[in-house]
């Protein structure tokens, strides 16, 4: 199993100095399936050992498996093909492909000669059957096996979707013992480390039109609240993690499972710092002043405008005044907060960019991330532009990392250009973090201290 490299040397330098590196919880949850179902594995992190294709052909020649599956985000895509490519090239290996990307876009995906088998959607059921079909020599069962995609001769045919696994405390915990050590892998923000990355639920219930839900829905399941405290005491006491993050899309839904979360967290006295997402309509001050209590020192929150106009366009069903209300609970109880904008929605003029960017300083925010504009496949978004004609399918996948290193656009709304968001986006980054109060601030009260020059060379590699 191979996370492929995410630094495609375009001119910018190493993506691995400025972004989060965590262990790739999809590939790791993959992982522990097959190992469950007998199959031996090794797994190769790429973008934390900052390996070569070379080097991770070597690894690959070194155990010789029969199957080489690798995982990829539409960001990655790009770096996905050319190592399958080069793969291909070196041996006789059945290739799978799985992930964001070959979800959004299997057939496309497929057209590319290097994969054998696309996984669609959710994918630890689906991997163990097609395992077992392919080592056996069965493949007259595949189009039996449900979410996936593959060649048939010229065509390429895609199964029936596979019903989303309803009880996730069936899954085993990711297998994170085939990893490199937690103690490699790179934040710009943390409380502490050891840190590592759970997730308690899948699915989003919401519309907002610029998300991917092409891998886990619309429909929420949740573990319960036994088995995730189970997997923070295991990594606490088998990994010796002090910090945990949770990047589900609804963690602080409903406020009942959140409450008991934390206080069954309080009563297991782990002792650990952790961070999570949330909307802004999401939180009062009572849970925040539970989840505090429990050890919560940072949330995200999805902000993305402050034009009403454009939060309606994109259905965020959530508005200013709902922002800044929860943003000024959640610095009244003392937990830091990270907010996330869109600069150029559709639609959008100079004079809205502007006022994102306004709004995004008068919010008590300590930490900001700016992104353009990048319709993604898998979004109501993506397929709305698609159809209407206005997206620019010659953009290079690579540039789809874009909230530091634009580069290209797929999509651009009319009256704005490339050049002018990113004038912008520079200039949110220097306006909020170059402000006299806002620096004093942070030096007086800051528990990541120890990570400043990360932040700092992340900040320099943002704005020139």
């Amino acid at each position: 199993m191979i996370n492929p490299p995410n630094d495609l040397g375009m001119g910018e330098g190493s993506f691995n100095a400025v972004i989060d590196i965590y262990q790739p919880l999809g590939l790791a949850y993959i992982a522990a399936v097959l190992e469950r179902a007998g199959y031996e594995v090794r797994v190769v992190d790429s973008k934390v050992e900052n390996l070569s294709n070379s080097e991770i052909i070597r690894r690959i020649l070194e155990f010789r498996p029969f199957i080489v599956g690798l995982t990829s985000s539409t960001p990655d895509f790009s770096s996905a093909r050319s190592l399958a490519g080069q793969i291909k090239a070196s041996g006789d290996y059945i290739i799978l492909i799985g992930g964001r990307h070959v979800s959004a876009l299997p057939e496309e995906t497929m057209q590319e000669g290097c994969f054998d088998y696309g996984i669609i959607g959710e994918g630890e059921n689906t991997v163990v059957e097609l395992a077992q079909a392919i080592s056996t020599g069965n493949l007259q069962q595949l189009p039996q096996i449900k979410g996936i995609v593959f060649r048939d001769g010229s065509k390429i045919l895609c199964t029936p979707p596979r019903e989303y696994i309803q009880d996730l405390d069936t899954l085993p915990f990711p297998a994170r013992h085939l990893f490199p050590p937690l103690s490699k892998y790179t934040y710009l923000y943390y409380k502490s480390l050891p840190l590592a990355t759970i997730i308690t639920s899948r699915g989003c219930p919401y519309q907002c039109t610029f998300c991917d839900r092409a891998v886990f829905g619309n429909r929420v399941r949740m573990r319960s609240i036994n088995n995730i405290l189970d997997e923070i005491e295991m990594l606490v006491k088998d990994y010796g993690v002090r910090s945990i993050n949770i990047p589900d899309d609804l963690f602080t839904l409903p406020s009942e499972r959140l409450e008991e979360f934390c206080r069954q967290l309080l009563s297991r006295k782990l002792k650990i710092s952790w961070s999570c997402f949330s909307r802004v309509d999401s939180v009062t001050p009572q849970i925040l002043k539970i989840m505090k209590q429990a050890g919560c020192w940072m949330i995200g929150y999805g902000i993305e405008s402050g034009n009403e106009k454009s939060l309606e366009a994109i259905k965020k069903d959530a508005g200013i005044e709902k922002a800044k209300k929860a943003l000024e609970a959640t610095r009244r109880v003392g937990i830091r907060s990270l907010g996330f904008f869109i600069l150029g929605l559709p639609g959008e003029e100079e004079e809205d960019v502007l006022n994102t960017l306004t709004f995004a300083n008068k919010l008590p925010l300590d930490r900001v991330v700016f992104f353009m504009t990048q319709p993604f496949p898998g979004s109501e978004m993506y397929r709305m532009l698609l159809s209407q004609g206005r997206l620019n399918r010659g953009v290079d996948y690579r540039y789809y990392h874009n909230f530091c290193f634009p580069g290209k656009l797929s999509f651009v709304t009319e009256g704005l250009t490339v050049d002018i968001l990113e004038k912008y986006r520079k200039k949110a980054y220097r306006d909020f973090y170059l402000r006299p109060g806002y620096i004093f601030r942070q030096f007086l009260n800051n528990p990541e201290i120890a990570n400043l020059p990360t932040r700092v060379k992340a900040f320099l590699k943002a704005v020139w």
